[in-house]
C-alpha cells in the first residue's frame, strides 16, 4: 500500500469541497494548490467512483455526491482503485510457496487486518 499523488490530491479535492460546498473545478485547484489539469483529471476520477458530482453552466461546479462523515480512507483507496495489501501474498488468489508453514503470511495477515480497521475507523470528515 502506498498513499499515492493521486489519493494525496483526491483527498485535497474531497477536504475543499467538504470545507466550501460546491466549487469550479478552478477554484479546488487554486485553494489545494494543484495544478488544474490534475485537478480535473482526479475530479473526473471521484466522480466515476460516485464520490462528488457536477453540475453543469454558470453557476456549476463539483460538489460532494456522497458525506464525508460516512466515507473513510479505505473507502476512499477503494473507490479509486488502488491497492490496500501491505505484501502481495495478501492478494486475492496468490499461491504462496509455503502452504500451512509460512509465518510470514500470518503475521502479514494480522498486521493487514489491523491496518483495515484502522482506515475504516475515521471518517474523513475527522481529518479535514
Amino acid at each position: 500500500m502506498l498513499v499515492t499523488r493521486e489519493m494525496d490530491y483526491a483527498l485535497r479535492i474531497l477536504r475543499a469541497l467538504h470545507q466550501h460546498g460546491q466549487l469550479s473545478a478552478s477554484a479546488v485547484a487554486e485553494r489545494e494548490h494543484m495544478h488544474k489539469a490534475v485537478t480535473l483529471k482526479i475530479l473526473r476520477r471521484l466522480h466515476a467512483a460516485g464520490i462528488v458530482g457536477s453540475r453543469r453552466g454558470s453557476g456549476g461546479g463539483y460538489l460532494l455526491a456522497q458525506n464525508c462523515e460516512a466515507l473513510t480512507l479505505y473507502d476512499l483507496f477503494s473507490a479509486l482503485g488502488e491497492t490496500i495489501v501491505i505484501n502481495r501474498c495478501q492478494q486475492p488468489g496468490y499461491r504462496c510457496e509455503h502452504p500451512g508453514s509460512c509465518n510470514l503470511r500470518r503475521e502479514f495477515s494480522r498486521v493487514q487486518s489491523v491496518l483495515d480497521g484502522e482506515l475504516r475507523r475515521t471518517p474523513l470528515s475527522d481529518l479535514f
